[in-house]
């Protein structure tokens, strides 16, 4: 049952959204690739309080190692100002009902992507990845209205914004290493047991992809390509500020 629920900070969220997209992504291409299509972000069930969440410990998980740190390098001042907007509506979006540490986590989340070779080359295009596609985009505020119905507060926006601004100087959140995936506690998606976890912050468990491309030494600086602006031109216009 898809459940609407109006948590304090923001949006109304449907319980189920994206599942149906998830698993026709998955069902349609194989492997580890198959991940890539899957709108992670919309395998929740929305913003209800825990009745009884797990323990700071996380059983399964592997040994971290932190991710490198990030700092983006802009073509200019309005090229910056597009990648920290983009970056604060997933962590505003994907993290507002979390507690810092979540949401630093899912900006972490972003600038492993980009840094991946298995994702878009921005920040932009990582948030706004597969908006266009009938498999759903990779964070389902993209696409299920989210960002017309419930924009963030000025005083939201301000707190998301510095989160991106720190994630983007070089902000590292340790405690998901290299995690380029995440679900939260309350379900048990077919795809978790094909990568490796990393961490629970808050409501989500994070996951990296298993072997060498897991490793810190397979993120990839160098494949980041900028032009933040363009990219953002090619998602909804609501992304452009």
């Amino acid at each position: 049952m898809n459940v609407a629920v109006r948590p304090a900070w923001g949006l109304p969220h449907l319980a189920l959204t994206g599942l149906t997209a998830a698993v026709v992504a998955a069902s349609s291409f194989g492997g580890l690739g198959s991940l890539k299509g899957v709108d992670l972000s919309g395998l929740r069930l929305g913003f209800a309080a825990p009745e009884a969440p797990p323990g700071p410990a996380l059983a399964g998980a592997a040994p971290i190692s932190p991710a490198p740190p990030f700092v983006l390098h802009a073509k200019d001042a309005a090229d910056a100002r597009q990648a920290v907007r983009c970056l604060a509506q997933a962590v505003y979006f994907e993290a507002g009902f979390q507690p810092v540490e979540g949401k630093r986590a899912v900006a972490q989340v972003v600038v492993n992507r980009v840094r991946d070779r298995d994702f878009p080359k921005t920040v932009c295009g990582v948030v706004y990845e597969g908006w266009r596609r009938r498999t759903g985009c990779q964070f389902s505020f993209v696409c299920d209205g989210s960002l017309r119905r419930r924009p963030p507060t000025a005083e939201e926006l301000a707190s998301a914004e510095q989160i991106a601004r720190d994630a983007l100087g070089g902000y590292v959140m340790a405690a998901v290493g290299t995690a380029t995936h995440y679900h939260t506690w309350r379900i048990d998606p077919y795809w978790n047991d094909t990568l490796v976890k990393t961490a629970q912050i808050g409501d989500h468990i994070f996951y990296r992809w298993p072997g060498k491309a897991g490793l810190p030494s397979f993120l990839d600086d160098d494949r980041y390509a900028g032009d933040e602006v363009k990219a953002a031109r090619q998602a909804p216009r609501i992304a452009l500020g």
